[in-house]
């Protein structure tokens, strides 16, 4: 089987990106800092270590973080609510 492509998105520095896969072999080149290891990380995620894969706060783009740490207020909020 042959993967054509896949898209990677809110993972790390990788809001939404694509990346397609030649039927012999993919080079990822680009600056430092521009998201070829959150691309590799997430690739090893789903296609080798499922099994084993933990995604933390660290794999969560940053700028999805105060929209995150608001649900978990509300929900604590309505936890508290019910008690």
């Amino acid at each position: 089987m042959h993967i054509d492509f896949v898209e990677i998105g809110n993972f790390r520095k990788l809001l939404a990106v694509r990346v397609g896969f030649s039927k012999d072999k993919t080079v990822f080149v680009g600056a430092n800092n521009s998201g070829k290891t959150s691309a590799m990380v997430a690739l090893r995620y789903f296609l080798i270590e499922r099994e084993q894969s933990r995604f933390s706060l660290h794999d969560i783009t940053l700028s999805h973080r105060p929209m995150i740490g608001s649900m978990g207020v509300s929900w604590v909020a309505a936890r508290l609510q019910t008690h």
